[in-house]
């Protein structure tokens, strides 16, 4: 397994791309990064302590020498909490939520929780009854086009992000022609969460 390769797995099992990992762990461009995927240069001792340090659960050496697993702790990558809750009754302190299942699904393993998609605001790349998967982001990390889950007091939606000013995001629906763009007060989002994956419900 190359440096690049390494890398590159951080950065799909932390469901981000190349550029907002840069942004993620304090680059101001990913020219950096895309001098490792070229073969110009090895993931350094100074960077891999970057990542770990903005995300302690990689293992530093395993990003390095390729030895030994990518996690510290393999098994806490396996169980994702699925919240079978609508929205309106999140709450950002995971802890205060009841948990529904655990789930075991080692390519969506990054993933912070799950929760049961519903509404049609994002059809069809999000159907009514989809579980979606996501990965809590910085606000700086945000890449406009990509999709994310946002929570303030007054919104809980599922979006892309389409850009905005320095003050506000536009948040806008898949299924534009039943919903409204909105703009949301940058200030007031209180969580961020990347969408990682979204599992389909399958009639037999």
């Amino acid at each position: 397994m190359t440096n690049w390769d390494r890398l590159e797995q951080v950065i799909q099992y932390l469901g981000l791309n190349v550029n907002s990992f840069a942004k993620e762990i304090g680059l101001n461009r990913a020219e950096r990064l895309y001098q490792i995927k070229k073969g110009n240069y090895a993931i350094s001792k100074n960077l891999a302590g970057i990542i770990t340090d903005r995300f302690p659960d990689i293992n530093e050496t395993w990003l390095i020498t390729g030895e030994g697993p990518m996690s510290k702790d393999k098994e806490s990558f396996t169980k994702i909490p699925l919240y079978n809750i609508s929205l309106d009754e999140f709450d950002t302190d995971l802890a205060k939520l009841p948990v529904a299942y655990d789930l075991e699904i080692p390519l969506l393993s990054g993933s912070d929780f799950a929760f049961v998609n519903q509404g049609e605001a994002m059809k069809p790349e999000i159907e009514h009854g989809s579980v979606v998967f996501v990965k809590e982001v910085d606000k700086k990390a945000v890449v406009f086009g990509d999709i994310y889950l946002l929570i303030s007091d007054h919104v809980k939606v599922v979006r892309f992000i389409r850009g905005g000013n320095d003050n506000q995001w536009r948040l806008v629906a898949k299924n534009a022609d039943d919903f409204d763009e909105l703009m949301i007060d940058i200030d007031a989002v209180k969580a961020v969460y990347k969408v990682k994956g979204v599992l389909s419900m399958v009639s037999l």
